[in-house]
């Protein structure tokens, strides 16, 4: 009898037992049945490890997938960037690695904040430094150099002309200066240290990119998550710095005002002559146009489509370049001719193929406009007069102003003029500007639908 007892009360034991392994693996390994993913994460390293930590304790878990976030380098891709500064300076940064955001630019969160301070060469007190002695690299770095400034000033107004006076400035101008605007983490200069600045901080952008790249759509989907997850945002005041970067451009617009001389006689604008356009499509261009929910690139391909027709349908012949770094495989060369010289299709083909281009990779501006200024020359072998339209976000790359003004000079002739509509607020290629200026061309900036519209029919001559 004892015996049939130990018996029953071992099988209900050994019952119980296997119910509870039973109900418990599939749990565990239902959660996430397709396995482990890997979620790249790139740009600013100092933000990104807190921030992996962060995500990777909550224990994710996307499509089935357990997702596990790790912090790589600049050459490794990532599915989510994180950079810190303005928007713009986030924008910029992302077009450098040829990745797309999957959302637009006002819709990425503020994730946490960086530290700003100085870069201080040996041998400098920063103690002694003043503002009026601190570079400010506006041009490529915008928001940190924003920081600095309401930091070291007295008040704003006074931060906001250090700006303005910074404005051309970039990061390897700045580099030349005994202090200049940085962030924690950013490599320096041989025989420079950081020094933090009390109150100085600036906003780190989370940004989930689309697949593609070594990107998978997993990876992508997983990138959003991490985007949108709760984070602790910092204390950096995004609208201060936004406010006080607006200030120093109105500051610049009215001492341009200022200093353009009466006009005392009637400007004369060249009448529409064969035009080739020579358009931006890089990732810059998938920014959103202000007011709107559009982009730059629909916006300002609808009004070159009908810009195009406009033209041709007044006997003059349209071509069509675009540009940004290569995306494939065995191309090597910034820019492609989509629609070339002669042609007298009065627009119809230009105006077709503009609509269809997609956006990807960085803007190489100074490459492009030589190629498309030796092409509008050797497109007008008898001197007719030859627009080059040249719609850009920026200029990217490694073209140095000496070498890229002599190539461009070799390229260009009398008869041709260069029109460029700069589109955003990113700061503008000055060399660029000047030569189209000064050589019987229009250099443009715009940012909303109206103005794109107005600057592409000016540069048409329409």
């Amino acid at each position: 009898m004892v015996a049939i007892i130990a018996l029953v009360v071992a099988l209900v034991v050994w019952l119980f037992n296997r119910d509870n392994d039973d109900s418990s693996t599939p749990t565990a390994s239902g959660e996430c049945i397709s396995g482990d993913l890997s979620l790249p994460v790139g740009g600013h390293s100092t933000a990104a490890q807190k921030l992996v930590d962060s995500f990777n304790e909550s224990a994710p878990i996307s499509r089935d997938f357990c997702v596990k976030a790790k912090s790589v380098g600049g050459d490794v891709p990532a599915a989510t960037y994180l950079f810190a500064g303005s928007r713009p300076d986030a924008a910029t940064a992302l077009a450098e690695t040829g990745a797309v955001a999957n959302s637009s630019e006002d819709s990425w969160p503020q994730v946490d904040a960086a530290q700003a301070g100085l870069a201080v060469a040996e041998g400098t007190d920063p103690a002694t430094l003043t503002l009026d002695q601190v570079a400010l690299p506006v041009a490529t770095n915008s928001g940190v150099s924003a920081a600095i400034a309401l930091a070291l000033a007295p008040n704003e107004e006074d931060a906001a002309a250090a700006l303005e006076r910074n404005a051309d400035v970039t990061a390897t101008g700045a580099a030349q200066s005994p202090a200049f605007a940085t962030v924690e983490g950013t490599e320096l200069p041989e025989g420079y240290t950081f020094e933090a600045i009390d109150g100085a901080e600036v906003p780190v952008w989370a940004i989930a990119t689309n697949a593609g790249n070594d990107i998978s759509e997993d990876q992508a989907r997983a990138a959003s998550d991490f985007s949108n997850f709760d984070f602790q945002a910092g204390t950096a005041d995004n609208a201060a710095l936004e406010n006080v970067l607006s200030q120093a451009q109105e500051i610049a617009a009215v001492e341009t005002t200022e200093e353009v001389p009466p006009v005392e006689e009637e400007t004369v604008v060249a009448s529409p002559s064969d035009t080739i356009i020579n358009l931006d499509t890089s990732s810059n261009m998938d920014r959103v146009v202000d007011g709107t929910q559009e982009s730059y690139h629909t916006v300002v391909t609808r009004s070159l489509a009908n810009l195009a027709r406009e033209t041709g349908g007044l006997g003059n012949q349209v071509a069509l370049n675009n540009y940004s770094s290569p995306l494939n495989p065995g191309v090597t060369k910034g820019w492609r001719a989509n629609i070339s010289f002669p042609n007298s299709s009065q627009g119809e083909n230009a105006a077709g193929a503009v609509v269809r281009l997609g956006t990807g990779g960085v803007p190489l501006t100074r490459a492009s406009v030589v190629a498309a200024t030796q092409i509008a020359k050797e497109g007008s072998p008898d001197g007719q007069p030859m627009r080059v339209v040249i719609v850009t976000s920026g200029s990217a790359g490694e073209y140095s102003d000496e070498a890229f003004l002599n190539d461009l000079s070799t390229a260009f002739a009398d008869n041709i003029s260069l029109h460029i509509v700069h589109v955003g607020h990113d700061s503008q290629d000055s060399v660029l500007s000047e030569f189209a200026t000064s050589h019987n061309g229009t250099s443009t900036q715009a940012s909303t639908i109206e103005q794109i519209d107005a600057a592409l029919r000016e540069a048409f001559g329409l």
